[in-house]
């Protein structure tokens, strides 16, 4: 005589397959919070390179530059923008701006662009 063997899931292997479900939905959500700071980083580079672009321009075509001090001082910008600190250098035959800023996870950076007078 055959006997019949109940179809279906157990109680123990519903719960370790949430528990692999749930591991998997919490990846997911660490994943997506590193690629926001990832998108700021990238558009905070993209910020300091396009305002160290325009204080480099700005001393090529001899109009009143943002970033003439030798030590940080808030570039021309409001809003968002407040938060870069640029500084600029003249010595010797290249023209160098520094921007500083502090980004989404509360490090310090900087990026200098050299341009030839």
């Amino acid at each position: 005589m055959k006997t019949r063997v109940p179809r279906g899931f157990t109680l123990l292997e519903m719960m370790i397959s949430l528990l692999v479900l749930a591991i998997g939905a919490l990846g997911l959500l660490r994943l997506e919070t590193q690629l926001l700071h990832s998108q700021i980083a990238a558009n905070d580079y993209n910020t300091a390179t396009n305002l160290a672009q325009a204080a480099l321009e700005q001393r090529k075509t001899n109009q009143p530059a943002d970033c003439r001090q030798s030590s940080y001082a808030p570039a021309a910008a409001s809003g968002t923008l407040a938060r870069f600190r640029c500084r600029g250098n003249d010595s010797g035959p290249t023209a160098q701006v520094d921007v500083n800023w502090t980004d989404s996870e509360g490090e310090s950076l900087t990026l200098s662009l050299t341009a030839p007078k």
